[in-house]
């Protein structure tokens, strides 16, 4: 590949993983950092107590940094990316993760950017390996840091300066490097590693810059001022492009623009079927700091906040006053709306280090979740102590995963009773009736709807999961990940008896998986009777102007003949042709 990349009169198109939608055009300013060999950095050490002073200086250095790149963030943007910069300060503030570098330093003789190397690489390991792409995706804000300590420990600094619009390549890209360089001049993102909910991934959504993850080394071989084409809606990076394929995107990049413009112009208009039906669109959201987009997208609310990312990103057992400072900041920003707080889905392959399960054969069907939950009081009942004392700042509803039995809500309803009692004898206030839902991603839940809806107030179905134990498919793995289709008759039927049996019991239903948002699923999930979508908050308003065009009757006759198809991939496509014949020039929503 080097060669041709080398080719300047030559085209080469290439496929990648788009992050961040848009079209970029133009020259290329490669962001290179300098390669360290970690094994020179090995050397035994004569003072220990001096090269962990010199840890300390260069941690104090890169906190500065941080604390430099958000006051450019939040000048620039407001607090719409503080809670970045502010979760990579915590990581630095980890006591457990200063005592292993310190042990690595004194018990191994190691100097300092050894150890900086040597833990931080086995904690991006961990991350690396999980299974849930957000948690894999932290990874790369420990690889920065990494990098960082150790750049600060070598003294080594990097220039940002862009001199003229240029799309920045780089190997990564870290929420720091990315508000370093002048917006006006950045085009768009090219990096080598990265993925969807990266954090530099989200700063380009929210600031627009459209941007792909290469999956080559294109930082190391491109040559600086080269022509690029970024397409951040398929991915596609063409390098050298001809004049023609030139002209053919700048027709796309604005045809896209004026989209996009209408697009936010009707992001406050209600999402209202053409026959008058309401569908309420609410967010999904992992981490704190997208509650700004929440509100940027006109979401009605949380459909889902996902606490993992509370537990995992230090490792450690967060207290109830960290956990309660969190849901009651989160409730309290978009109250009156409902906050839909998930207890935490720890297990499978998201554990703490004192609670792991390391002969579970099949951690996906092991001991995770609720499961987890109700065999560790302790940690089950410190979330719902907080959850409840959170509730009197807002509207906040309490979502349990990945429920298989009755007897699981039996259980978790006990517990939540102790906590209230526990509450109510210290004279701490709660809400009393808060809403308590389930997820409906098991093939039993879905079965025992019926029955569920005695114990529930509400029910979540997360496609996600369910397509994958619906199917009996492991996602993750490439043999079979190719099945993996949320499309296939069975799932749907799962979906459709869920939808059914709230509709006859008075519960409202939710979807929040992935398929959500799936352009030529929303008519589908229409027909089935589905009015509450939950997903992705920059996503919201591409689903609402799809609302808008689809009326109830014939969204319901495309599920009546959707059921007379037997094969995922005949139902997929046929969806796919009727949304098409809906909206044939409405490309940027498919």
């Amino acid at each position: 590949m080097k060669n041709k990349i080398k080719a300047k009169n030559k085209e080469i198109v290439l496929s990648g993983m788009a992050v961040s939608p848009g079209i970029a055009i133009g020259s290329v300013f490669v962001f290179r950092t300098m390669k360290i060999n970690v094994q020179e950095l090995q050397a035994e050490v004569a003072d220990p107590k001096q090269e962990w002073d010199l840890f300390n200086k260069a941690v104090k250095k890169v906190v500065q940094q941080l604390d430099i790149a958000q006051a450019a963030s939040q000048k620039q943007y407001g607090d719409e990316f503080t809670e970045i910069f502010e979760s990579q300060k915590t990581f630095l503030d980890d006591v457990a993760l200063l005592e292993e570098i310190q042990q690595e330093i004194e018990l191994s003789a190691s100097s300092a950017p050894f150890a900086v190397s040597k833990i931080l690489s086995e904690k991006t390991d961990y991350f690396i390996n999980m299974e849930n792409t957000y948690f894999r995706e932290r990874a790369y804000d420990i690889m920065d840091l990494k990098q960082k300590l150790i750049y600060s420990l070598l003294g080594i600094d990097f220039d940002y300066n862009l001199s003229s619009p240029s799309i920045v390549v780089a190997e990564m890209l870290s929420p720091s490097d990315t508000v370093q360089f002048n917006r006006n001049f950045i085009l768009g993102f090219l990096t080598d590693q990265g993925g969807k909910t990266s954090h530099t991934a989200i700063m380009a959504r929210g600031l627009q810059i459209p941007a792909v993850v290469n999956g080559y080394t294109l930082s190391k071989l491109i040559v600086p001022g080269s022509t690029v084409i970024l397409d951040g809606f398929t991915g596609t990076i063409v390098i050298n492009p001809r004049p023609a394929t030139i002209e053919r995107y700048k027709a796309l990049q604005e045809e896209h623009e004026q989209f996009n413009r209408e697009l936010q112009k009707e992001i406050a208009l209600p999402s209202v079927t053409p026959d008058g039906q309401h569908i309420t669109l609410m967010a999904n959201i992992e981490f704190a700091h997208e509650l700004s987009d929440v509100t940027k997208n006109k979401a009605e609310g949380v459909g889902l906040f996902r606490t993992e990312s509370v537990f995992i990103e230090k490792k450690d057992l967060p207290s109830e006053q960290e956990q309660f400072e969190i849901y009651k900041q989160a409730a309290e920003q978009i109250a009156p709306l409902p906050l839909t707080v998930r207890t935490i889905d720890l297990g499978g392959d998201k554990f703490l280090d004192n609670y792991s399960a390391e002969d579970e054969l099949n951690p996906f069907l092991g001991w995770r979740a609720i499961r987890f939950c109700l065999d560790e009081p302790e940690i089950f009942n410190m979330q719902l102590r907080a959850i409840l004392r959170a509730s009197v700042f807002g509207n906040i509803h309490i979502l349990l995963p990945m429920i298989s039995s009755v007897d699981e809500v039996i259980r978790t309803k006990e517990y939540l009773e102790e906590v209230r009692q526990e509450l109510t004898e210290k004279g701490i206030a709660f809400k009393a009736d808060i809403p308590l839902g389930i997820m409906i991603e098991t093939p039993a839940a879905a079965m025992l709807t019926g029955i569920l809806a005695d114990y529930v107030d509400y029910f979540s179905i997360g496609t996600n999961d369910l397509t994958q134990y619906v199917l009996a498919i492991d996602r993750t793995n490439d043999r079979v990940a190719k099945s993996y289709n949320t499309f296939n008759p069975a799932v749907l039927a799962f979906i459709a008896k869920t939808i059914e049996t709230g509709k006859l019991r008075g519960k409202p239903v939710t979807l929040c998986g992935e398929y959500a948002a799936v352009s030529e699923a929303v008519p589908l999930l229409l027909g089935m009777g589905l009015r509450n979508f939950s997903m992705n908050p920059h996503l919201i308003a591409k689903v609402k102007k799809i609302v808008r065009i689809f009326d109830i009757e014939s969204c319901e006759n495309l599920y009546e003949k959707v059921k007379e198809l037997h094969t995922a991939g005949a139902i997929e496509q046929y969806c796919k042709n009727f949304f098409k014949s809906k909206v044939p020039d409405l490309k940027f929503l498919s």
